[in-house]
C-alpha cells in the first residue's frame, strides 16, 4: 500500500494507497503509519510528478499533480484546525462533531465514510501517547 512507481518514459506516477483520489487519506496508525510520514510521502509525490504526469492512486480516478498537492495541502489544513481544538481542550467527539473537514467534503468526495475516520487519526496522532 506504501509503494509508488513512477514510470519516467511514460510520465506516469502511480501511488498506491499514500494517496487516492477520493475520499480522506488513512494513515494506518495500526501498522506504523503517522501523519508526519504521510506528509512527508505526499510531498515526495508532489516533487517526484511533473506538470504533465498522469497521476494513478490507489483509489478513485486518475488525475494530476494538482490533485497531490490539494490533497496535501488539505491535509495539513485539517491537522492545523484539529491541533487548534485539541490545544482548547476538546475531545475526540467534539472535535469530529465540530467537522474540520466540512469545507472539503463536498471536494473529496466519499466524506460521509473517510472524514470522521481521518480527523479521529490525526486526533490520536497530536493527542500521542495517552496518560494514565
Amino acid at each position: 500500500g506504501d509503494t509508488a512507481v513512477r514510470f519516467v518514459n511514460a510520465d506516469v506516477l502511480m501511488t498506491g494507497d499514500v494517496f487516492r483520489s477520493i475520499g480522506y487519506p488513512n494513515i494506518d496508525r495500526n501498522n506504523g503509519g503517522t501523519l508526519k510520514g504521510m506528509l512527508g510521502s505526499l510531498t515526495l509525490l508532489v516533487e517526484t510528478a511533473g506538470p504533465n504526469t498522469t497521476v494513478v492512486p490507489g483509489h478513485g480516478a486518475i488525475t494530476n499533480r494538482a490533485a497531490i498537492v490539494a490533497h496535501r495541502d488539505m491535509a495539513m489544513t485539517v491537522r492545523d484546525r484539529v491541533s487548534k481544538l485539541l490545544s482548547q481542550g476538546q475531545t475526540v467527539e467534539q472535535v469530529v462533531a465540530a467537522k474540520p473537514t466540512a469545507d472539503f467534503d463536498e471536494r473529496v468526495g466519499n466524506a460521509a465514510q473517510s472524514a470522521g475516520r481521518f480527523v479521529q487519526q490525526v486526533y490520536a496522532e497530536l493527542r500521542g501517547p495517552a496518560t494514565r
